[in-house]
């Protein structure tokens, strides 16, 4: 079972400042600066052609007004090879972006990987405590990608050069319009600051709502493929689309309130980067109306002046409106960054309120000791008490008690406290990874295949055919090939259960621990399963409330709903 914690909103902040800062040295960990500097030299070297080509412009004003044809053909040549070269320079910036995106994703969800499979925190985030991170696949496939993509496509290259080149055109402007002229620039820039800092945050806020609406979508459709049989016996298609549409609709209207507050978002960028064109004609007042610096120009030679102030204005009014055009890109990436920062996933076992009190007894030898006291299923409840058990590698346990007393969370407790190397534990359910697997690479899991130095093929097919399963070899067409099913959905549920018990033959650990790992077969196989157990000498300890589990087993532990327990040897209880 999974505790829910509150839902938590995310603004455009000084925490997204600390949580994206927190995740820059896994977005460039090594080899990443060097394309970080590439990327730097290609966009400043674009700038220094975006310059050329736009003061070009004026040359051909001068050109055309005093009809001197040699000059304009001279230009107009000198023009075509800048616009040749700025398109290549872009075509490069832009391939080294994407570069440089694959390169970050890696290095970002490869840490992320690190983190979520570090003593089993993936499985605490999934199946006992979500600590606020809902849908932690969705934030390490999906937000990542997004996030990667908006940070090196439309943040980084833009973030890397205003500085500079605010600076270059602000002096442009100052040396042709003044003071006035910057300062009205500027004074625009700063008004426009100000009304995206009073949109963007709302659109961070209501970006990380939207995706973890998008992650419970998709999940709601993900339970429904992997329940489809038990659902359809259920009858329950009319109860799956009502939910399903549920889960829709709180989607669209997290993504409509988002569209809400983009609209006057995209007015603003709009009217920003349009009415920078109208005011750099306003700020040509200046020189020509109130310093009377171009009285003496020829009617040429003033367009040319006209046409580059006008270019040197429009450019420095455009980078600040880049820089505001950035707000909304920033502001959804805020949204990605905070629902994953790295801190949360190294602080999963720090949860108020539970404390698990369990450690091993000197018992010595290859002998299962654990003194377990005051075990939690819950924070508020209390599993058993007083319990010291010792079970000999020569015994057998099983453990029975109602549903819901706490079998397996007691299994849970002792796999995380017992650390002997040769144990194998059996959930409920049996588990197979996605990834058309080879049936050689499921009787190895949780080893790889190809870090194994020696593969036994002729004891992995033995043990088929004692469970039966020799037929899963033909359905593959061998051991070694890639099956073109996922193994999850084509098997039987007593075949699953067969299979998982081949893999403990194959590893014969020293302890078997075995929760109702027998459950879905008939009497007959699960007597052939324990004969096995016995003849490859594995010791196991198995929970289960079949009584016929008791032929198998020389004591019985029985937990009850009052945290006591009581230990039993089953012949002295059968007679």
């Amino acid at each position: 079972m999974v505790r829910l914690q509150p839902a938590k909103d995310f603004y455009l902040s000084f925490k997204f400042v600390t949580s994206f800062a927190s995740l820059l040295r896994w977005l460039y960990p090594r080899f990443e600066y060097a394309a970080a500097l590439t990327i730097f030299s290609l966009v400043n070297l674009d700038e220094v052609v975006n310059y050329h080509s736009g003061t070009i412009i004026g040359s051909f004003y001068s050109a055309l007004l005093t009809k001197d044809e040699p000059k304009f053909w001279n230009l107009f040549w000198k023009a075509t090879l800048i616009y040749f070269g700025q398109c290549l320079l872009l075509a490069t910036t832009t391939f080294a972006c994407w570069l440089l995106n694959i390169a970050i994703r890696k290095n970002l969800v490869t840490a992320l990987h690190k983190y979520y499979y570090r003593n089993n925190t993936y499985h605490k985030l999934n199946s006992v405590d979500n600590i606020g991170i809902d849908n932690p696949d969705q934030r390490i496939t999906q937000d990542a990608e997004r996030m990667c993509s908006m940070l090196s496509k439309n943040i980084y290259p833009y973030v890397l050069i205003c500085p500079g080149v605010i600076g270059f055109y602000t002096w442009k402007t100052w040396a042709t319009a003044g003071p006035f002229g910057v300062g009205l620039i500027y004074g625009y820039f700063i008004l426009g600051v100000i009304a995206n800092r009073l949109i963007v945050s709302p659109i961070t806020k209501w970006t990380a709502r939207a995706e973890k609406s998008e992650g419970d979508f998709r999940y709601k459709h993900v339970t429904v493929r992997n329940n489809a049989e038990e659902s359809a016996f259920y009858r329950a298609a009319e109860f799956e689309r009502f939910q399903s549409d549920r889960f829709l609709n709180k989607v669209l209207s997290r993504q409509l309130a988002i569209t809400l507050w983009r609209y006057p978002a995209q007015f603003l960028q709009n009217f920003f980067d349009y009415y920078g064109a109208v005011l750099s004609y306003a700020i040509q007042l200046f020189p020509i109306f109130v310093f009377h610096t171009y009285d003496d120009m020829s009617p040429s030679a003033l367009a040319k002046q006209i046409s580059n102030n006008a270019f040197y204005f429009i450019y420095l009014i455009n980078s600040f409106t880049r820089l505001t055009d950035l707000a909304m890109n920033i502001g959804e990436m805020a949204g990605y960054s905070q629902r994953y920062a790295l801190s949360t996933y190294t602080k999963v076992d720090h949860r108020p309120g539970i404390k698990l009190v369990a450690f091993p007894t000197a018992c010595g030898g290859d002998d299962l000791g654990q003194t377990l006291a005051k075990l939690p299923r819950e924070s508020r409840e209390t599993i058993v008490l007083g319990l010291t058990l010792r079970v000999p590698k020569s015994k057998t346990l099983l453990i029975t008690g109602t549903s819901g007393v706490g079998k397996t969370s007691l299994l849970r407790i002792l796999k995380k406290n017992f650390t002997h190397d040769n144990t194998m534990f059996l959930p409920q359910r049996p588990y197979f990874p996605t990834g058309q697997l080879s049936l050689r690479q499921q009787i190895l899991f949780p080893r790889i295949e190809s870090e194994e130095s020696t593969i036994d093929d002729n004891k992995i097919l033995d043990i088929l055919q004692s469970l039966k399963l020799g037929s899963l070899v033909s359905m593959c067409g061998g051991l070694a090939e890639p099956s073109n099913f996922e193994w999850q959905e084509t098997l039987s549920p007593g075949e699953e259960q067969r299979l998982s018990i081949a893999r403990v033959l194959y590893h014969q650990p020293s302890y078997v621990f075995l929760d109702e790992a027998t459950s879905s077969l008939s009497l007959d196989a699960e007597t052939e399963v324990y004969s096995l157990l016995q003849e490859y000498k594995i010791s196991y300890i198995s929970i289960g409330h079949r009584r016929s589990l008791e032929q198998f087993h020389e004591w019985e532990l029985r937990l009850n709903d009052t945290a006591s327990w009581e230990l039993v040897p089953i012949r002295e209880k059968s007679s």
